[in-house]
């Protein structure tokens, strides 16, 4: 076997060589793989492990909640007529219609940027849904239009939601250019798995007749179905930057000076509930930080009496409104045209050094001066060990709305 002391230049020889020569020689060889990818791969097969379990409890429970939907219909009794259960059809098909379209246009760029959350989203709007189909044959006509018609909306909702989620994730996963095979291995896994669903969950419907058996039993699924999804997206690890992670990151950075891994932030990141408000050194909640959407709403103030400071960074500007009262510091960041995704990262990391120096009894919003060893979000420490310990550093996902570029040009004057 090859010696892994062997010398440079023999080792050259049989890298050009290749495989096949040295075995014609006869010479024992060592073959290495190099593959980076099995943190990755371990993580997809977890994901894969519990969206296997998602089909499965989901199957059943659309079962039941249909049961309930063709008793809304009429399905069974006398007193309904053909025409209302295709008027209650027609309604139900246009408010879905309506629901993707709006839910689209008001969270469609949102929804890469914090994937996870949308993907668990997604789960929450569909199993309201199947509440709202569960109970609407115990509504009156009125009611049960409602509670149809916006269960179909929140279906629709989750529709987009989990498409959107599940194709940024799978991008993620498809670290060998086979995002094609991974889509495929997914929706066959899922086929098949719904497929025993439907034979376990036709036993169920069955077996299951009593309203408030069914209601328990619904809930136990929901609430396992709800569970493993949340396990699912808190396995997933993101090596691409964005808000929340970011902040984790670069937070963490100032306090210790340690920066941590993609999986060390993946563990403290929030799924549910996260807002961009972030902590002075005195650990209060301090200022709120934001892509502006346009110049106008950056240099905008929320008063008279609020003066807007502007600081120009590398390749973008940001716009500071200092913290008064109760009132958060507003911190907005426009970036520059042609700017990277090093500068959206940096822009982040310079409002947060400037909303970790803030205080909100001074006038100007500053506590007290930098020290000269403090940590600074330009150190070269930083970056080198971010991408060393596996950051993404080419991509960003800070933007959650049109991205928006700032170009300033001198305008000569015409009196001159």
């Amino acid at each position: 076997m090859a010696n892994a002391s062997a010398s440079q230049s023999s080792s050259g020889n049989h890298s050009r060589q290749g495989i096949a020569e040295l075995v014609k020689r006869g010479q024992d060889i060592e073959v290495i793989e190099l593959d980076k990818s099995d943190n990755v791969q371990r993580r997809w097969l977890h994901r894969t492990a519990d969206s296997v379990i998602l089909a499965f409890f989901s199957t059943i429970t659309a079962l039941l909640a249909n049961r309930a939907l063709l008793q809304g219909l009429g399905v069974g009794d006398a007193n309904s007529s053909a025409t209302f259960a295709m008027l209650i059809t027609i309604l139900k098909d246009a408010m879905s219609r309506i629901a993707t379209i709006v839910f689209a246009h008001r969270f469609g760029l949102r929804i890469e940027p914090d994937a996870k959350r949308y993907r668990f989203l997604a789960d929450v709007l569909n199993d309201t849904a199947f509440f709202l189909q569960l109970y609407s044959p115990y509504f009156s006509r009125p009611g049960k239009l409602v509670a149809l018609a916006s269960g179909e909306a929140l279906r629709a909702a989750c529709g987009v939601a989990a498409g959107a989620s599940k194709a940024a994730l799978s991008v993620h996963f498809a670290k060998h250019d086979n995002l094609a095979e991974l889509n495929a291995k997914e929706a066959s896994q899922e086929t098949a798995v719904g497929l025993v669903g439907l034979l376990v969950g036709t036993l169920v419907v069955k077996v299951v007749q009593d309203h408030r058996s069914v209601f328990y039993l619904m809930v136990a699924l929901v609430l396992a179905h709800l569970w493993m999804n949340y396990l699912g997206v808190r396995s997933v690890c993101m090596a691409t930057l964005n808000r929340q992670r970011a902040t984790i990151l670069f937070q963490e950075y100032v306090r210790s000076g340690t920066v941590l891994t993609p999986e060390q932030v993946a563990h403290r990141e929030r799924i549910i509930l996260w807002r961009p408000v972030v902590r002075n050194r005195r650990g209060e909640p301090i200022a709120k930080i934001e892509f502006a959407e346009s110049y106008k709403q950056a240099a905008s103030h929320g008063g008279a009496k609020d003066a807007v400071s502007i600081v120009d960074g590398p390749m973008h500007t940001s716009f500071l409104v200092a913290p008064r009262g109760n009132k958060l510091a507003k911190i907005r960041v426009l970036l520059w045209s042609g700017c990277q995704p090093r500068h959206a990262i940096l822009a982040w990391f310079h409002a947060m050094q400037a909303a970790w120096r803030m205080g909100k009894q001074d006038h100007g919003g500053v506590v007290e001066c930098e020290k000269p060893d403090q940590r600074r979000a330009e150190d070269e420490e930083l970056w080198t060990s971010m991408a060393q310990v596996g950051w993404d550093l080419e991509t960003q996902a800070f933007e959650t709305t049109a991205p928006i570029r700032l170009r300033v040009q001198s305008i000569k004057n015409k009196n001159k």
